[in-house]
Formats: structure tokens, C-alpha cells, sequence
């Protein structure tokens, strides 16, 4: 890996001709060695994963900053780090299992532990949690399915992954909390139930809550459905960041059945934007950076409309090959990998048939495009 500590490192040529929804020359670059070797993008700064040679899966973490390729901090970890967000703050987390042998009397202990470090490398979390399950963690909040005792109902508990602090509860309707969810962005759970309905559809429920206190912020008559789905139709969450949800409300009382967007508020649950209505029921969403738009995927369909106006911007025809986002970088969305074809995001005009390798966004105005070494490059304007 070339460059001094705080020093840029020089880039070397991009194999080949750069992805879509960059612009070259690469800023700089980095050579990575090992197997399991790769970067990440972490906030406005890129991490580069290299393997600790005989020392089984820690790795030694770099973090540089995208724009100038500076070292901001080299950091051991003791396993492989995967970024995320923390509290809303972008971060890399490891999680590891640390076992604690039996005496000859006392069972085997088996706790899992969890190391947050910031995008400067900074650790701004620690936390420790007992038994052999992996720790389902969301932006810096776990999350346990808690079963109910004598068949009684469950419950799914939240508590801070970083701290010791007790955690709060949503009651389950059942034991085992099968048909219920969460999810957590920037402060915010939105839990999902599924209620009783007819033998052929289940009734659907979403409610917002703080994730540090489970103070409800608002509950399923709080979120505004948009104009134009049915009082019949049901919600589901499709995205969530610090600013906004995007609900799908399906309607299973037409013939296809067809989902209609709204933009709301995590806060307060108020409808902020209506978007398309699209045949199919809603599966996924992929927006750009600033969240302006919005890649929606249905059972039917793969359309791109706008998040502050619900203008739709364009909508996959039935006879055309179906795209399958996966990122979104500038004006350019990546569709399959390896390899993957890039669109424009307003337009679907194909603007490169084949990518071999899919830039990722750091910040709002760079990419990385790791081959083996590192790449980083301006982000094309919109």
C-alpha cells in the first residue's frame, strides 16, 4: 500500500474504462493484499480491510479520507467489520464471538462482542452481549425476539447495543412473534404487525417509536395514507433514513392488485409527498444520496420517481428486461453485479451494458471501485 501516514497515496490507471457514475481521472488509489482483502465506504472516508497474516480473522482497518486519500487512523480489529450506520452516524462495526471454556464445572460461556468505530477510526461504542445467537443489530439498537412464557404472548425487546442500559418492550400478539418486525433508522423504530384479516390476506400495521425510550411517536391511524389508495389498502415499509419513510399501501381489491406510494414523516407519521400507483405489491427501495429519488421495485414492475414531488419519472415496460437495482451512485443506477448494467437514474437510458465492478458512494461526492486495489473518484454530476 503506497503512501506515508497522513500523506495521499498517487493513483495508478484504472483498468479498463471507469464505471458510469464516475468521472476520472481516480483521485488516488490503493493496492490491497490478502485474501478477503476489500474497501468500504464509511461516511466521507474510505476503509481500507486488510488480513493480519496468522492472526485468523482480525484484520487491520485504514482509514483515509476520500477526497484527499489521507490517513486519518490504522486500526486492529478482531474480526471482519461490515459499515452501518450507528445512532445515524456512519460507522464500522465487528462483531465477534469470545468463548469462555469450561472449568471442569461451570458450562461454557459464549458472548458476542460488538466494536463501533466512527468514519475517523474513532471507537464510539462497545458492547458485550451473552449467549451463542449473533445479535441482531439495527443502527445502533438490538433488537431480541423475546418468546412468551406459558404460551402467552412475546415481545420484541430494544435496547441499546453499545451500553448496559435495559432495554424496552413491544408486546407481540403471539409467542413467538412471528408476524411482527423492526426496523431502526436515526432515532426512530417503526414497528410492523401483521393483524388478523381474511383467509387470503393479512391485515397490516406500522407504528413509529423513539428508539431510546419506546415513547410511541405515532400510531397506525397517525400515518397519513396518500390520496388515491384505497381505505382497504395496506401499508408496508419499503425504505427508511433520518428524513423520510417510503410506505407502499397495496390494494389486493383490484384486478392485478396495485401498490401506491406515500412519502411520510418518521417523526410524526404526516404524509409528505404522494407517489405513483404501480401494478404489483411493493418488494424493495433504493434511493440516491441526498434521498431526492427513489428506485421502487414491485412484484411487476421497477420504476424511479421523485421523492419531494412523487413525480414519476420513469417505469420498466412489461416486455423489458427487468432491472434489479443494487446501488445508486450520482445520476447512475447499477442494476444486477457481476456483471452489471448502468442506467441513467432519470431517464433508464443504458448507459454502459456491462460493468464489471460497482462503484460505491462515499459521502455525496465520491466512489470507490475496488479490483483488487482500491479506486477513488469523483462522482459525475447529475
Amino acid at each position: 500500500m503506497s503512501g506515508g501516514a497522513g500523506r495521499p497515496s498517487a493513483a495508478v490507471a484504472f483498468p479498463g474504462e471507469p464505471p458510469a457514475g464516475v468521472r476520472g481521472p481516480a483521485l488516488w488509489s490503493a493496492q490491497l493484499i490478502g485474501q478477503g482483502a476489500h474497501a468500504e465506504p464509511v461516511g466521507a472516508s474510505v476503509a481500507l480491510i486488510t488480513p493480519r497474516a496468522g492472526d485468523g480473522d482480525a484484520m487491520t482497518v485504514e482509514f483515509r479520507d476520500a477526497a484527499t486519500g489521507a490517513r486519518h487512523a490504522t486500526v486492529e480489529v478482531p474480526g471482519k467489520p461490515a459499515p452501518t450506520t450507528w445512532h445515524g452516524r456512519p460507522a464500522l462495526v465487528t462483531e465477534t464471538v469470545r468463548r469462555t471454556p469450561s472449568d471442569g464445572i461451570s458450562p461454557e460461556k459464549v458472548a458476542w462482542e460488538v466494536d463501533v468505530l466512527d468514519e475517523k477510526g474513532q471507537r464510539i461504542a462497545h458492547g458485550q452481549h451473552p449467549g451463542r445467537d449473533k445479535p441482531f443489530i439495527v443502527d445502533g439498537r438490538r433488537i431480541v425476539t423475546e418468546h412468551g412464557k406459558g404460551g402467552g404472548p412475546g415481545a420484541l425487546v430494544i435496547s441499546d447495543a453499545g451500553s448496559d442500559a435495559p432495554g424496552w418492550r413491544i408486546p407481540c400478539r403471539e409467542w413467538s412473534c412471528i408476524d411482527e418486525d423492526a426496523t431502526v433508522a436515526s432515532g426512530v423504530v417503526v414497528h410492523r404487525r401483521d393483524t388478523a384479516g381474511s383467509n387470503l390476506h393479512t391485515m397490516k400495521a406500522l407504528t413509529g417509536f423513539d428508539a431510546a425510550t419506546g415513547a410511541v411517536l405515532w400510531a397506525p391511524q397517525n400515518l397519513t395514507r396518500p390520496a388515491g389508495a384505497a381505505a382497504t389498502a395496506q401499508p408496508d415499509l419499503v425504505k427508511q433514513d433520518g428524513d423520510r419513510l417510503i410506505v407502499g399501501w397495496y390494494d389486493f381489491g383490484t384486478s392485478p392488485a396495485t401498490v401506491t406510494y406515500g412519502v411520510n414523516d418518521p417523526a410524526t407519521g404526516r404524509l409528505l409527498a404522494t407517489g405513483p400507483t404501480l401494478p404489483g405489491t411493493p418488494k424493495s427501495g433504493l434511493s440516491n444520496a441526498d434521498g431526492t429519488v427513489v428506485v421502487v421495485t414491485t412484484t411487476k414492475t421497477v420504476a424511479a420517481w421523485r421523492t419531494d414531488t412523487g413525480r414519476l419519472l420513469w417505469q420498466q415496460a412489461e416486455d423489458e428486461i427487468r432491472l434489479e437495482p443494487v446501488a445508486v451512485v450520482g445520476p447512475v443506477l447499477y442494476s444486477r453485479e457481476h456483471p452489471s448494467t448502468a442506467v441513467d437514474l432519470r431517464t433508464k437510458a443504458v448507459l454502459q451494458r456491462t460493468v464489471s465492478d460497482v462503484p460505491r458512494p462515499v459521502g455525496a461526492d465520491h466512489a470507490v471501485v475496488y479490483t483488487g486495489t482500491a479506486y477513488v473518484f469523483l462522482i459525475r454530476p447529475g
